[in-house]
């Protein structure tokens, strides 16, 4: 099964076969009341959402495959204990950094710029593979103790400066999408997790930005989009990238 879907994953994602999918890259709702109308962002729904989102993502991941989850700060711990309680293995937070979004700032807490990126693993999870995207420090390239110098370094930080990419696309009104993603840093992701016609699952695919880093990076893809919008912009994205 590959391609791309219109409508609500829960319902699309039964026709997916156990232990079939290599990497699960996903933007769920947050629970944070989202304005659209489209889906019920309030939190009370997404928890309700969230251990049956869960149990399939289980149910379709290959063994030691990753789970990768873009999640909101104020909802995180749920997200970290759902999982847990599903069977996945939690292995990091990947802290990055959101452009502005045009939200006032609060009076009485900090700000939310910061983006972090859950990751999970079915079993123990694989080893990463080595991908160019952290240059070597030129002090340690030069240092004699390093007796294996290489422009890029493969022992990757959980903090990825945005000098390496944002987590999402500078907000303008050329934005295909509300929440979309930086395609670089989804690459990256995809290529530190996967391998060549590996398959890849975003089941809130929104404009389809996951899709696209899986085609300029030679993985097969399943998108699932529940608004009829948003699909129609990922289908001609895809067609036509």
């Amino acid at each position: 099964m590959t391609g791309l879907y219109n409508g609500d994953c829960l319902d699309i994602i039964k026709d997916i076969s156990n232990n079939s999918i290599d990497l699960i890259l996903t933007d769920p709702p947050y629970g944070v009341n989202f304005k659209n109308n489209f889906y019920d962002d309030s939190l009370s729904n997404i928890l309700e959402q969230m251990p049956l989102w869960y149990k399939e993502w289980y149910r379709i991941l290959k063994e030691d495959s990753y789970l990768i989850l873009f999640v909101g700060v104020k909802t995180i711990h749920y997200w970290i204990q759902e999982g847990i309680k599903a069977g996945f293995n939690y292995k990091n937070i990947i802290a990055t950094r959101s452009f502005y979004n045009g939200s006032p700032s609060p009076k009485n807490n900090f700000g939310f710029q910061f983006q972090p990126i859950l990751v999970f693993s079915k079993g123990k999870g694989k080893p990463l593979n080595e991908v160019d995207f952290i240059p070597t420090s030129k002090e340690w390239l030069k240092d004699k103790r390093n007796k294996n110098p290489k422009p890029f370094t493969y022992a990757y930080p959980n903090f990825w400066d945005t000098k390496i990419c944002f987590a999402t696309e500078k907000r303008a009104s050329k934005n295909l999408h509300p929440n979309e993603k930086n395609i670089k840093l989804l690459e990256i992701l995809i290529k530190l997790t996967t391998k060549e016609n590996d398959l890849v699952l975003d089941c809130f695919a929104g404009a389809g930005s996951t899709g696209i880093a899986c085609k300029n990076t030679n993985r097969n893809f399943i998108g699932i989009e529940i608004n009829n919008f948003y699909y129609n912009i990922m289908n001609e994205r895809l067609l036509n990238n």
